[in-house]
């Protein structure tokens, strides 16, 4: 029993995150122009069932447009309460990106690499949960400022890059 306890105790272990729940922070989040309320993003799961390929859903995501994403961990055993948000990004549409291709690029580049390790955890562990949320843009402007801002203000576990210098300096206590 001590060895199925132990080995149980490393896999919650290697499975933990640290979240920062700063509230001013949070005030700090200007956008006003768009309601970015989760509600209005479209949600999908990100990988098959198998978790060795995308979900049919990824075809939906649109591929003429910029926008932000965010990849989460949903458990159903409460739905709509446990969903954990671990990383948010952002596409700009140009000539060679878009939305689809941005959000595709990290099964197909960081899910078995070590070059961002964070996001190589992300898929190691919570890839037969993890979920896609999106919210389409227009403007490559707006796509810029409203993740800066998001990351700057909700600064989730697997975000290693934080835009505000002020913000980066404080994190760094904490690595």
């Amino acid at each position: 029993m001590t060895g199925s306890a132990f080995s149980l105790g490393e896999e919650v272990e290697l499975r933990k995150v640290e979240y920062k729940l700063h509230g001013e922070l949070w005030k700090k989040f200007t956008c006003t122009d768009f309601d970015l309320k989760f509600e209005n993003w479209i949600k999908i799961k990100y990988l098959n069932e198998n978790a060795d390929d995308f979900d049919d859903g990824i075809q939906d995501v649109p591929n003429d447009k910029g926008g932000l994403y965010m990849f989460y961990v949903k458990c159903t055993i409460i739905s709509g309460i446990t969903e954990y948000p671990l990383y948010v990004g952002r596409a700009q549409i140009t000539e060679n990106q878009n939305l689809r291709k941005r959000v595709k690029e990290y099964f197909q580049k960081f899910s078995k690499s070590n070059e961002r390790p964070k996001l190589t955890r992300m898929f190691n562990y919570w890839k037969n949960d993890l979920h896609l949320a999106y919210f389409p843009l227009d403007d490559n402007e707006d796509v810029i400022s409203i993740e800066n801002q998001f990351i700057n203000s909700l600064l989730l576990p697997m975000n290693t890059e934080i835009p505000d210098t002020e913000v980066k300096q404080a994190i760094k206590a904490f690595q």
